[in-house]
Order: structure tokens, then sequence, then C-alpha cells
């Protein structure tokens, strides 16, 4: 970069933080951008700032950091070989968790849902079956009370971490079987109403190898290659469900519902 092109890039940062939004937002106003270990909120609307911030994990030895927004409006951050959780109206860093013997590579974050998703009930009258299953809040005490506080899930290394959402003390850490050292994928199903999925389900993909896990207790439920390759060379995997696949419209739609909390699932 040429000198007066770092120049203009410094008055378009001083520019920029003078657009700050004091105004009080709803978490789907925001929208957040990592670039070169910095992260940015801004107001979806105009893109105006609300805050900027040095990336709490740091960026290892890519620099590349990986966000995810939860139903409580926290901001997970994963980068460096480390998690960390950051207040999104904010920027404000809550908790850091170095996740040991991890290295300082890329890390992906995902996490659980907060309230109980139950299969909702289903017209009788319509006759369009091949629709994916779509879900509802539940707002059964007795529902409430049997689902777990939030984790977060971190993949690196061919290992993945569960960290407790409150705290960002760890729960579990998973070392893939056979997955080497390629960065997993995980994919979270939510709780259901059906007694076949009473518990919180992560499914990780790493190497040729897909596993099931418990989310909270990190017990392993099967684990299967889903290719016969002789030789395996680390192309990316990726993971999808119809529920997956759908959480983000679902949970917008009731979102009018419970104010202040949206879910997103990358």
């Amino acid at each position: 970069m040429t000198k007066s092109r770092e120049k203009q890039a410094l008055c378009d940062e001083r520019e920029d933080s003078m657009t700050n939004v004091q105004a009080p937002l709803k978490g789907d106003e925001i929208l957040v951008a990592a670039i070169n270990v910095k992260i940015y909120a801004v107001r979806k609307k105009d893109g105006a700032r609300i805050w900027k911030a040095e990336a709490p994990t740091g960026g290892g030895s890519s620099g590349i950091i990986s966000l995810f927004i939860t139903d409580e409006d926290k901001l997970i951050v994963g980068g460096g070989g480390r998690t960390a959780c950051m207040n999104l109206f904010t920027g404000e860093t809550i908790w850091l968790n170095k996740m040991p013997d991890c290295g300082y590579g890329e890390v992906g974050v995902i996490a659980t849902t907060s309230r109980i998703l139950p299969p909702r009930a289903q017209n009788a009258l319509r006759t369009d079956d091949t629709l994916p299953p779509s879900y509802e809040e539940s707002s059964s005490r007795h529902q409430q009370q049997q689902q777990s506080s939030p984790a977060v899930i971190s993949c690196t290394a061919g290992k993945c971490v569960s960290i407790d959402m409150a705290t960002g003390h760890q729960l579990w850490e998973f070392p893939c079987p056979k997955g080497g050292w390629y960065i997993p994928v995980a994919l979270i199903e939510p709780v259901s109403a059906e007694s076949h999925s009473s518990e919180q389900k992560v499914y990780v993909a790493c190497g040729k190898w897909i596993y099931c896990l418990q989310a909270r207790s990190g017990i392993l439920e099967w684990s299967r290659p889903v290719s016969n390759m002789a030789q395996f060379f680390g192309s990316p995997v990726t993971l999808a469900t119809a529920w997956s696949s759908r959480l983000a419209a679902e949970t917008h739609s009731a979102y009018s519902q419970f104010p202040g909390s949206l879910v997103e699932e990358s």
C-alpha cells in the first residue's frame, strides 16, 4: 500500500469513528464483520458504525476470525486457537477461553440454543408433505427446565471443544478419531419433544468421518465414515439438515414474540 493510500485509510478510519450509533438497538438490527483481527458492528439499515474492537482471540497464524451471534445477543468469536464471548451491543469482552493444546489456527464457532424448539403441529388440511419440518418455541415450564444452559462448540485442528456460555469454562473436549488435523465442521440440532431427540445433538464432520455427540455432555452416540475413499487429501466438508437450513427464517418469524433475541445459524 502506498503512503497516500495509507493516509486515506487512516482518514477513513477517523471519519468512520465519528458515526458511532448511540440509540438503543435490537440484536437483529446489527451486522458484525471481522477484518484484519478487528471486529466492527454496524447498523444494518445504513451501515453506521456501532462499535469497533480488537478481536480478543487474536488472529493466530492465519488472521481469520469466525463469528456467531447467539439467541441471547452474545457475539462468539473464534480465532488463533481461542474462543471469546463479547457483548453484541458494546463490543465488551465477557470471557476468553484459551483452549489449551489446541494450537493457534482457525477456530469455527457455533452455539446451542437457550430455548427448546419442539416440532410444531402441522396443519392436518395441508396436502403438501414435502416441506421441511418447522419449529416453534415451547412455553412449558417443564420443558424449559429440561433445557441446559447454552454451550459454545469450538472446532479447530481435529478437535471440538465445548464451552459454557455463561462462564467461559470448558465443558468437554472431543479429539475426532481418525479425523486428523483437519478443521471439524459442527452442526447443532434443537432439543425436540420427540422421545428419540430429548438431548441436544452436535453433528461433527472431520476428514472422512461424521460424529454425533450430546451437546452438553460430549457423550459420543455414534460415528461413521461418510466416504470409503482409500486416500483422502483434506477436501473441505460441509453439513446440512432441513432444520438448520431453515433456522434463521423460522426464528426471525417468531422474533416479535421474543424481542431482543435472535438465533442465527452458520
